[in-house]
């Protein structure tokens, strides 16, 4: 695809998503900048799409659950959405949909019918990698869908911050071989896997650090299940240190969302990243570790195993315990041939924010211009 700047100061987009800056996802607010040094006027707001009657020209989807909210579960929310789009439509708009995710098989029946009206009624449809594509068109790619890489976060946090600095700030022993595994776990699937690989793996003087492993809370209401509510407190402040201890790993509780001031320093304290999931389309997590010129180990699944394949970072069979051992043992090595800095010098070349906010604009001002 081609990139060029634009003159077209007249060319408006409206980006789906919440208007706050207080968000421990990044990715639209930034992509929304980078758009916006192309020379076209594009906001970041759910509100917008709902309540205002200015005119865009492009309207983007991010995650569908952003539309309508995260756990929506109101019938009428349906067709207020497809009358929205059907007078969106008639004032000109085209849409644009970014897949981040694949519609979750835990989704209730709103949240599922809302990604297919958006799946269906977008005119472009963006991936971040070959599987998303292929899975999607079930094997026949359409000018419909394209590709266009997740971006790393450069300008974003604090880059220049060294090994021991970070692990000073955070409080980490100078010497261990530290393993992050950073984001929420999900579930129960997630943590058994992470943890039975870490203590299989035959390594010295290793850490685990997940700052948002323990599914225990002290925000949580839990509605009126004050004994639900209690127990998550009781075990977030006495069981997570007793915990820590005994599995000999430095995690945190679900719910604790890690400040975007800290979170460079977590990156940087890591002598490599591990990426829990096991069924994933994409993770924000393998470019923003590319960003700080470390080894990624991670599932063989999606548009993650892709990259990892194609950078040449060890991936595994998430249902294959033996087989993580052999990918943080291959990460292991891949740290002492510092495979970090090739992953920071493909990630700048290939996934820069601004190469990726040009191909974003050229996707707009081919659909603004009906190619």
């Amino acid at each position: 695809m081609n990139s060029c700047k634009t003159d077209d100061k007249s060319l408006r987009a409206l980006i789906i998503f919440r208007e706050t800056r207080d968000m421990d996802n990044l990715f639209a607010p930034i992509l929304c900048e980078a758009i916006r040094l192309t020379g076209i006027d594009v906001r970041c707001s759910c509100k917008e799409f709902w309540e205002s009657d200015t005119t865009y020209d492009i309207i983007h989807f991010q995650w569908p659950e952003e539309v309508v909210g995260w756990n929506c579960n109101d019938p009428n929310v349906i067709a207020r959405l497809k009358e929205r789009i059907d007078w969106w439509r008639s004032q000109g708009t085209h849409f644009v949909y970014t897949r981040h995710n694949i519609c979750p098989s835990s989704a209730n029946k709103i949240i599922s019918r809302v990604y297919e009206i958006i799946e269906t009624e977008s005119d472009i449809v963006v991936h971040m990698g070959r599987y998303s594509l292929h899975e999607f068109t079930h094997g026949s790619p359409n000018d419909q869908n394209i590709i266009i890489p997740h971006p790393i976060y450069e300008y974003t946090y604090r880059e220049n911050i060294s090994i021991e600095r970070a692990r000073q700030y955070l409080k980490m022993p100078q010497n261990a071989f530290i393993v992050i595994a950073f984001g929420k776990f999900r579930n129960n699937k997630e943590r058994r896997m992470t943890l039975n690989a870490f203590h299989k793996w035959n390594k010295s003087n290793k850490l685990l650090v997940a700052p948002r492993f323990y599914p225990f809370s002290r925000i949580k209401k839990y509605g009126c299940n004050f004994l639900k509510r209690w127990v998550s407190r009781i075990g977030f402040y006495l069981l997570i240190p007793l915990l820590n201890r005994w599995l000999n790993i430095h995690a945190g509780a679900k719910d604790e969302i890690i400040d975007n001031c800290d979170l460079p320093y977590y990156i940087a304290a890591s002598d490599m990243v591990f990426i829990q999931r096991k069924d994933a389309l994409n993770s924000a997590m393998v470019p923003l570790a590319f960003l700080y010129h470390k080894v990624v180990v991670g599932p063989n699944v999606g548009n993650i195993g892709e990259l990892l394949y194609e950078t040449s970072n060890p991936s595994f069979n998430p249902d294959d315990p033996l087989s993580i051992v052999k990918a943080l043992e291959k990460g292991n090595l891949q740290t002492i041939w510092h495979k970090g800095e090739r992953n920071y010098s493909y990630a700048m070349e290939h996934m820069n924010i601004k190469k990726i906010g040009k191909e974003y604009a050229q996707v707009y001002m081919n659909l603004a211009n009906n190619k």
